[in-house]
C-alpha cells in the first residue's frame, strides 16, 4: 500500500486520555502524550527504514527536547450562554489568566462540559486558555470530579431553585477547594465571587452566600453528607451498587482507590536499560523512584510526579508513561523473537511499543480512529521502533487481513474504563448502567473476529481496563461456550495478583500500585 503523508503536531498538554469525538463516546481508551498525524482510512503505514536500537544496550543518553509549537487550531470567543455549549466558543473575558478567579471560571466551563457529555480531557484540550493557566485549571477540574457527589448533595440542600449549569459547576469547584484542598478561605471566596461577577453578575450574591454558609456550618454539612451513599463515595448510585454486588468484600477499598491520586508510573525501555539503572540515572535530577517487580520488571514509580517533558530520557525514547497494570500485557502475551503479532485496538500504542522494546517481531497495529492512530506513530518514532499501522475498524478483517495467521494477538477491547477512574475521575459521571450491555456486545464481536486471525497453537490475550465482569469474565465465558477450538490458558504467575479469574482490581499500596484490568489468555487448538 502507498506510503502515507504525515503531518505532525505537538499537543500542548500531558494527558492520559483520548482525543474523543465532540460528544463523549462510550468506547473509551486511555492515552499518553503523543502528537497528531493524519492518515487515510484503510491504509497501511510502515516505517521503511529500520532504525531500531542496536542489540548492545546503550546507557540512557541525555539530549535536548525541542517541542514544536502547538497548533492554534481553535479560535475561542464566548458569550457565556448556559445552553448546550460549543467548546470552541468558550472564553473568559476581563480576568487575567494568572488569577484564581479566571481559573475557577474556566474550570466551571469544563466541569459543565462534562455534565453535558464531553470527556474532561477533550474539553481541557479544546477550550482555549490563557498561557500558564491550564495546569491549575486541570487540577481544579480533577478535584471537582472526585468530589462531585458530595458537592451536589450540599448544593441541592442549600439552594431551593437549581442554579444554572455554569453556576452549579462554579460552586462545586469552589466548595471542593474549601472543603478538601485547604485553599485560603478568604482568597477562595473572594475569587469565586469575582468569577461569578465576571460571568453571571446577577448570581454573585448567591455564590457568596453559599460559600460563606458552608464555612459557618462546615461540620454539619460534612456530617449530613455521610448520610447519603453518593455524597459519601462520590460515584453514581448504580456504580456503587454494581461494585458491592461483584466485590462484597472489597467494594469499599475499590471505591477508595478510585478516588485517590494516581502515581506517575513509567515503563523503562528494556532495550536501553533496566528499571534499577534508570532509577540510578535520574538521581542527578533529584528524582526518587522505586520498582514494582511483582507486576513488571520494567516498571518504575516516581515518588513525586513531574512534567513529562522534564522526565529524563523521555524525549529520546528511554522511558514512557504507562500504568503498571497495563505493562502486564507484554508478559502475558508470551511473545518470542520472530513471531507475527497483532495488536488490535492499539492506540495509543503503549502495549505495542512495550512488545517491540522487548522482542524482534513483525507487529501490526490496528486502530480505527485516525487521530488516535497518529498517537501510535508518534510513540513509535520517539522510541525508534517500527510497526505496520492500519487505520480501520478491526472488525472489518476482510479489508485489512492478508489471511496469514498471527502467532500472537492482543485484543485490548474498548470498554467502560471503570478500572482507571483515579486517572480519569469524570468517567464515573459519564457512564450509565446500560452502557455495559452495549460494550459487551461490541467486545464479543471483536473477540470473534480476532479469533479468526490466530494461528493454530497461537495465543490471544483479551484485556480491558474495566472492573465490571460484564466486560471481562462474562465475555470470555460466553465465547468459550460457543467456540470449540478455543481453550483457556492458565496464568499462574498472576494468581497472587488477581481477584478470581483474570480480574486485577485497582490497588494502591507500597508494594502494588496499579489500575484495574481484566486479562484472559486463550489458545487455538484447531482451525
Amino acid at each position: 500500500m502507498q506510503h502515507l503523508k504525515q503531518t505532525k503536531h505537538l499537543r500542548d498538554r500531558y494527558s492520559t486520555d483520548q482525543d474523543p469525538p465532540p460528544k463523549f463516546s462510550p468506547l473509551y481508551h486511555p492515552t499518553d502524550l503523543f502528537g497528531i498525524l493524519r492518515f487515510d482510512h484503510f491504509k497501511t503505514h510502515t516505517m521503511t527504514q529500520d532504525t531500531r536500537p542496536p542489540k548492545a544496550r546503550p546507557s540512557f543518553k541525555r539530549k535536548p527536547y525541542k517541542p514544536q509549537s502547538a497548533p492554534q487550531h481553535i479560535k475561542a470567543s464566548s458569550d457565556g450562554h448556559e445552553e448546550r455549549m460549543h467548546l470552541e466558543d468558550v472564553r473568559v473575558y476581563n480576568l487575567a489568566g494568572t488569577t484564581l478567579a479566571y481559573q475557577l471560571a474556566m474550570a466551571a466551563h469544563i466541569v459543565m462540559a462534562v455534565k453535558q457529555g464531553y470527556s474532561m480531557q477533550h474539553a481541557l484540550t479544546a477550550i482555549d486558555m490563557a498561557e500558564g493557566a491550564r495546569a491549575n485549571v486541570q487540577r481544579l477540574c480533577f478535584d471537582a470530579m472526585r468530589h462531585w457527589g458530595t458537592t451536589q448533595f450540599w448544593i441541592d440542600r442549600a439552594v431551593s431553585n437549581p442554579p444554572g449549569p455554569w453556576l452549579q459547576a462554579l460552586m462545586a469547584v469552589s466548595l471542593t477547594q474549601l472543603a478538601f484542598e485547604h485553599e485560603s478561605e478568604f482568597v477562595l471566596v473572594d475569587q469565586a465571587v469575582e468569577a461569578a461577577t465576571n460571568m453571571k453578575p446577577h448570581a454573585k450574591g448567591l455564590v457568596n452566600a453559599i460559600l460563606r454558609r458552608f464555612l459557618r456550618e462546615r461540620e454539619q454539612w460534612q456530617a449530613d453528607a455521610l448520610t447519603d451513599e453518593v455524597a459519601t463515595w462520590n460515584y453514581p448510585r448504580w456504580w456503587i451498587n454494581a461494585v458491592k454486588q461483584h466485590y462484597p468484600d472489597d467494594w469499599q477499598r475499590i471505591l477508595t482507590v478510585g478516588n485517590s491520586h494516581p502515581p506517575m508510573t513509567l515503563r523503562v525501555n528494556a532495550s536501553r536499560g533496566t528499571a534499577i539503572e534508570y532509577i540510578d540515572y535520574i538521581k542527578e535530577d533529584e528524582l526518587v523512584a522505586h520498582t514494582m517487580p511483582a507486576l513488571s520488571a520494567d516498571t518504575v514509580i516516581l515518588d513525586k510526579p513531574c512534567n513529562v517533558m522534564d522526565l529524563p530520557a523521555f524525549a529520546d525514547g528511554g522511558v514512557s508513561v504507562q500504568d503498571a497494570g497495563a505493562q502486564l500485557a507484554a508478559d502475558l502475551l508470551d511473545v518470542t523473537n520472530g513471531m507475527r503479532v497483532l495488536d488490535a485496538c492499539a492506540a495509543p500504542g503503549g502495549k505495542t511499543c512495550h512488545i517491540l522494546e522487548r522482542y524482534d517481531v513483525d507487529l501490526t497495529a490496528i486502530e480505527k480512529d485516525e487521530q488516535r492512530a497518529a498517537r501510535i506513530e508518534d510513540n513509535l518514532q520517539r522510541l525508534n521502533l517500527q510497526a505496520n499501522i492500519i487505520v480501520t475498524d478491526a472488525n472489518n478483517a476482510h479489508q485489512w487481513w492478508d489471511r496469514v495467521a498471527f502467532d500472537r494477538v492482543l485484543l485490548d477491547a474498548p470498554c467502560s474504563a471503570s478500572g482507571i477512574v483515579r486517572r480519569h475521575p469524570d468517567i464515573r459521571w459519564l457512564r450509565e448502567a446500560n452502557d455495559l450491555d452495549g460494550l459487551a456486545r461490541q467486545q464479543a464481536q471483536l473477540l470473534r473476529t480476532m479469533w479468526k486471525t490466530v494461528a493454530v497453537g497461537g495465543r490471544l490475550l483479551y484485556c480491558t481496563c474495566s472492573i465490571f465482569p460484564e466486560e471481562g469474565e462474562q465475555v470470555i465465558q460466553a465465547f468459550l461456550s460457543h467456540t470449540a477450538n478455543a481453550q483457556r490458558i492458565e496464568l499462574p504467575q498472576m494468581t497472587a495478583l488477581m481477584h478470581g479469574t483474570g480480574q486485577l482490581l485497582p490497588t494502591a499500596t507500597d508494594t502494588l500500585n496499579h489500575d484495574g484490568f481484566y486479562y484472559a489468555a486463550l489458545t487455538k487448538t484447531a482451525d
